[in-house]
C-alpha cells in the first residue's frame, strides 16, 4: 500500500469514526487541553515546592549561581500565560509591531520615527468591560478619523486607545501577575516599567513585553539607571518566545546589541526569533543583500551551525511599498502568527521542559558545591584552599562529571562558575553531598514527573469522555422531539391526501 492509500484509508476511518460518535468543537478540545494543562501545573508546582526549592535554598543557588531563573519560581509564574518578549534596536517597528497583531491601539502606545518607547511595558489582558466607557467616548472619535485612519500615519499616539496604564510598582504586588521578583532591581527600574491592561482577544492567552531601543554607545550605559541587560535576561528567561526586530534600512547591529543578545542567550537559544521588518521599503535586489547580511551577522553572534529562524515581513497596518514579495511576506507572516497562537497549547509542555532543565541543573550544583566543601580544610589554611581550588577549578569540575555520572551538557562554564564562587570567601558555607537528596532528584525526573505528564492525559481524556457523553444525550433528548415532528407531518399528509381523494370522487359524481 502506498503513502497516499494509507493516508485516504486514515482519513475515511477517521470519517467513520466521526459519524458513529459526536464530534468535539474546537471549544471542547481547547477546554480538554485546558483541564490538562491546569493538572500538569498544578503538580509541578507541588513537586518544585515540596522537594526542589528547599535544595536550592540549602545550597545558596538562589541569585549566586546561572540557574535559568535566578531566585524561585513563584506560584504567579507558574500560573501566568505565555509570554512574548520584543527585542530591538530603536524604530525597528516594535510596538508598530504588537498594534498590528492586536488589531488595535492599546494604552502607553507611542509610534514615531525617534526613539519613543522609553520603558519597559507589559501587554497583558483586562477583561472585556474593564474599559467600555473608554469605547464610548472613543467611539465618536473613530467614526471623525476613519478617513484619516485609511492613511495612516508613521506617527501615532494612545488617543484611540481604551483600557488602562498601572505602573511598575504596582504591578509587583500585584498577585495575578508574575512581575512580584522584578522588586530586585528597585525603583530605578520600577519607574520605567508599565502595564498596559487591554481587550483584545490575542491577550487572553499571550502577554507581549515592548522593550525600549537598544542605544548606541554610552547612551545605553550612562543614560539608563538601571542594568538593561539584566533585566531583559529576567524576562527572557521567562518568556516563550524571544523576537529580535531588525529594520531592513539600518541592518547594522551595535556593539550594545550585540552584548543585551549574548546576555539573555544563556538557557534561551531554542526561544530566539529573527524578525526582519520594514523589507516591503527595499527593492528586490536589497532585501536579497540585506537577508543574506543578517544571516551572517546572526551566525558570528550565535557561533552555531544552526540558523536562526527569519521571518521576513513589513509589519504594519499599511499597504506594502514595494509588492515584489508579497506571497512570501504573507506566507511568513502566517508562520509566525501560527507559532505565537500555539504558545498556549505547549505552554504545559514547555513548563515540563523547564522544571527538568532546572532539576539537572540543581543536582549539577549540589555535586560540584558538595565536593568543594569536601575540599576545604575543616580549621585552617581555607583561604590558600580556596585559590587552589579556583585555579583547579575546570579540572575539578570534570573529575565531578565522571564521579556522579552527569551529562557534560549540563556542566556550567567554568570560567563563568568560578565568578560565582568570588561571592563566597570560605566554601565550607555549602553542606556536604547528600546521596538522599541526589536519589530523590533522580526520581522527580525518572519517575515523577512522567507520571504528571501520564496523569494529565488521562485527565483531559476524561474531559472529552464527559464532553461526547453530554453531547450523545443532547442527541438522543433531541431524537423524541423529531421524531413527534415527523409523525405530525405524516399525519398531516394523510389527512390532505384524503380529502383530496374526497373532494375528486365528489366531482365524478
Amino acid at each position: 500500500m502506498d503513502g497516499t492509500q494509507s493516508i485516504t484509508t486514515a482519513s475515511n476511518d477517521d470519517n467513520f469514526v466521526d459519524v458513529m460518535r459526536p464530534s468535539l468543537s474546537q471549544e471542547d478540545m481547547n477546554e480538554a487541553n485546558d483541564a490538562s494543562s491546569e493538572y500538569i501545573v498544578k503538580n509541578l508546582k507541588e513537586l518544585y515546592h515540596n522537594h526542589v526549592v528547599e535544595a536550592e535554598k540549602q545550597y545558596h543557588l538562589h541569585f549566586n549561581f546561572c540557574l535559568p531563573t535566578d531566585g524561585e519560581i513563584k506560584d504567579s509564574e507558574f500560573d501566568a500565560t505565555p509570554m512574548v518578549l520584543l527585542i530591538g534596536q530603536y524604530s525597528t517597528g516594535k510596538t508598530t509591531f504588537l498594534n498590528h497583531l492586536l488589531g488595535e491601539d492599546f494604552p502607553g502606545m507611542h509610534i514615531g520615527p525617534e526613539p519613543t518607547t522609553d520603558k519597559f511595558m507589559a501587554l497583558f489582558y483586562g477583561g472585556d468591560d474593564t474599559n467600555n466607557e473608554d469605547r464610548k467616548l472613543n467611539s465618536g472619535f473613530h467614526k471623525m478619523n476613519k478617513s484619516r485612519d485609511d492613511e495612516r500615519s508613521i506617527v501615532t499616539d494612545d488617543i484611540r486607545a481604551s483600557g488602562r496604564l498601572i505602573k511598575g510598582n504596582t504591578l509587583t504586588v500585584t498577585p495575578k501577575l508574575p512581575f512580584s521578583s522584578l522588586s530586585q532591581f528597585g525603583s530605578a527600574f520600577l519607574n520605567h516599567f508599565v502595564g498596559s491592561s487591554s481587550s483584545s482577544s490575542l491577550l487572553k492567552r499571550i502577554t507581549f513585553i515592548d522593550t525600549p531601543g537598544v542605544l548606541s554607545g554610552e547612551k545605553q550605559r550612562i543614560n539608563r539607571t538601571y542594568d538593561f541587560g539584566q533585566v531583559a535576561k529576567w524576562f527572557a528567561d521567562r518568556s516563550d518566545l524571544i523576537l529580535l526586530l531588525f529594520d531592513a534600512h539600518k541592518l547594522d547591529i551595535s556593539d550594545e546589541f550585540k552584548n543585551v543578545i549574548d546576555t539573555i542567550r544563556l538557557y534561551n537559544d531554542d526561544k530566539i526569533r529573527c524578525v526582519l521588518n520594514k523589507a516591503d521599503c527595499v527593492t528586490r535586489e536589497q532585501l536579497v543583500r540585506v537577508y543574506g547580511s543578517l544571516m551572517w551577522s546572526m551566525g558570528k553572534i550565535f557561533d552555531s551551525p544552526e540558523v536562526v529562524r527569519v521571518y521576513t515581513g513589513s509589519y504594519w497596518n499599511g499597504a506594502l511599498i514595494n509588492d515584489d514579495f508579497k506571497r512570501m511576506f504573507e506566507k511568513d507572516e502566517t508562520l509566525l502568527v501560527k507559532e505565537l497562537v500555539d504558545l498556549p497549547r505547549c505552554a504545559a509542555e514547555r513548563k515540563v521542559n523547564q522544571i527538568v532543565n532546572r532539576i539537572r541543573l540543581v543536582k549539577v550544583h549540589i555535586c560540584i558545591l558538595g565536593t568543594l566543601r569536601r575540599m576545604t580544610p575543616l580549621w585552617f589554611g581555607k583561604k590558600k584552599s580556596r585559590e587552589q581550588i579556583l585555579l583547579d577549578l575546570e579540572y575539578i569540575m570534570d573529575s565531578v562529571r565522571v564521579e556522579f555520572d552527569l551529562s557534560k551538557g549540563d556542566m556550567p562554564d567554568p570560567h563563568e562558575f568560578a565568578r560565582c564562587l568570588n561571592n563566597f570567601p570560605d566554601f565550607s558555607v555549602f553542606p556536604p553531598i547528600s546521596n538522599a537528596l541526589i536519589d530523590r532528584l533522580d526520581a522527580l525526573i525518572e519517575k515523577d514527573i512522567p507520571d504528571i505528564v501520564s496523569n494529565a492525559d488521562k485527565a483531559a481524556s476524561e474531559v472529552r469522555v464527559g464532553q461526547r457523553n453530554m453531547a450523545k444525550e443532547k442527541e438522543e433528548k433531541n431524537e423524541p422531539d423529531q421524531c413527534v415532528a415527523e409523525s405530525t407531518e405524516v399525519s398531516h399528509s394523510t389527512c390532505e391526501g384524503d380529502k383530496f381523494r374526497h373532494k375528486r370522487l365528489k366531482m365524478q359524481h
